[in-house]
């Protein structure tokens, strides 16, 4: 794959989930680590977890991703990408209404035959709890 396919699969997240899953063959794996969200091979839990970021509600907040760099091939790689949010209800317990934030993210893919067989992603929360003002380690200065 490439980066150019990439930002076309995050941009699936955004309304396009028939499209999305279409990705993703019978046997896959998936993960988010920093959501401690692991799926193995069960598309409707893979389907039923997606729709929280698809945009369809107007009261939920507001997902939008953009690959910003792709390491790998068609088999497989890594994708850089920036996570922007407008938040219109508290994330993950933390006090986020109102407040909007760009978090910096990695996922690894392995494809067979051009579908997703492995998805590893994992963000930045240091940053999301900075940019809501929470307490946080600090980013290190290396100048």
């Amino acid at each position: 794959m490439n980066l150019k396919w990439e930002q076309d699969w995050l941009e699936q997240f955004d309304n396009r989930l028939e499209e999305l899953m279409r990705n993703y063959p019978e046997k896959f794996e998936y993960e988010d680590l920093n959501f401690g969200v692991r799926i193995i091979d069960d598309r409707a839990k893979l389907r039923s977890w997606f729709t929280a970021f698809e945009n369809a509600d107007p009261d939920a907040s507001v997902h939008r991703f953009r690959a910003t760099r792709y390491h790998g091939d068609q088999n497989g790689g890594t994708l850089e990408w920036e996570w922007d949010i407008e938040h219109r209800t508290d994330f993950l317990g933390l006090p986020a209404a109102g407040k909007r934030t760009c978090i910096p993210g990695m996922t690894i893919h392995a494809f067979d035959e051009g579908k997703i067989v492995l998805e590893r992603s994992l963000w930045d929360a240091g940053s999301l709890m900075r940019q809501l003002g929470l307490l946080a380690p600090a980013e290190a200065d290396f100048t």
